[in-house]
C-alpha cells in the first residue's frame, strides 16, 4: 500500500489534472440552459469534479472544485455570486456523495452490495444539494439581491417564468414556490447529467488506474464492503 505523502501526492496530482478540465469545459461554455428558467445553466463542468471525487476521494474532488471556483471568479459572469452559488452546489453534492457511501458501509453488513452503494451515494448527493440550493436560492431572492445588491431578483424570475411556462403568479409567495420547485428540479437534473457520464467514464478507468497508480479507485474501495466484525 502507498505511504501517506505518497497518496496525498497523487490526490494532488488528479485534482490538478480535473481542475484544468473543468476549466476547458467552462472556457468552452459546455453548459445547456434550462428550459423552465433559462438562466439556469446544466453546467457539464461538473463532469470532472466527479471524476476527481469516483478516482481519487473527497479530498481531491474539493480541491478541484475550489480551483474551479477560483477560475470562475476570474473569468466568470455574475461575480461573485454565481460563482459562490456553484461552489455551495458541487460542494453539497460531493458531501452528499461522502455521507451516502458512510452510510452505506455502516449498513452493508460484510456483504457487497454496488447497488445499494451507488443508491446511496447519488441519493446522498441528490437530496443534500436539493436542500442546500433551496435555502441558498430562498436566501438571495429574499434578502441578498434586494439588500445587498439592490436588485429585484423576484421581478426577474416572475418575467422568465412568465415567458417559459405562460402561467400568471398571483402573488410573491406563489412565485416564489414556483421559483423554488423549478430551481430544485434543474439541480435534479444537473447533478445527474454530470455524475452519472462521470461514473461511466470511471468504471473502464479502474484496472489501468490501479495499474498506473498501485491505488483503487475511491469508488471501488468504498463500494466494497467492509468485513463484518
Amino acid at each position: 500500500m502507498k505511504s501517506s505523502p505518497q497518496k496525498f501526492t497523487v490526490t494532488l496530482a488528479g485534482a490538478a489534472v480535473f481542475s484544468a478540465l473543468a476549466a476547458l469545459l467552462t472556457l468552452s461554455r459546455a453548459a445547456i440552459p434550462f428550459p423552465l428558467i433559462p438562466y439556469l445553466q446544466i453546467d457539464f463542468a461538473e463532469l470532472p469534479i466527479y471524476i476527481s471525487f469516483f478516482l481519487f476521494g473527497p479530498v481531491a474532488a474539493i480541491i478541484t472544485e475550489l480551483v474551479h471556483w477560483l477560475f470562475l471568479n476570474i473569468t466568470g459572469s455574475d461575480v461573485p455570486l454565481g460563482p459562490a452559488v456553484k461552489l455551495f452546489a458541487v460542494l453539497s453534492t460531493l458531501c452528499g456523495f461522502w455521507a451516502g457511501s458512510s452510510i452505506y458501509s455502516r449498513l452493508a453488513g460484510g456483504r457487497e452490495r454496488p447497488a445499494i452503494a451507488l443508491s446511496l451515494m447519488f441519493g446522498g448527493g441528490m437530496l443534500l444539494r436539493v436542500v442546500a440550493m433551496t435555502i441558498v436560492n430562498y436566501i438571495i431572492l429574499l434578502y441578498v439581491g434586494p439588500v445587498i445588491f439592490g436588485l429585484n431578483y423576484m421581478a426577474f424570475a416572475r418575467i422568465t417564468l412568465v415567458q417559459t411556462t405562460g402561467w400568471q403568479f398571483s402573488g410573491d409567495a406563489i412565485l416564489l414556490f414556483w421559483v423554488l420547485v423549478f430551481t430544485a428540479l434543474y439541480n435534479v437534473i444537473n447533478l445527474l447529467a454530470a455524475a452519472i457520464p462521470a461514473g461511466l467514464v470511471v468504471s473502464p478507468l479502474t484496472n489501468s488506474f490501479r495499474h498506473i497508480t498501485s491505488l483503487e479507485t475511491w469508488l471501488m474501495r468504498n463500494v466494497r464492503a467492509k468485513p463484518s466484525s
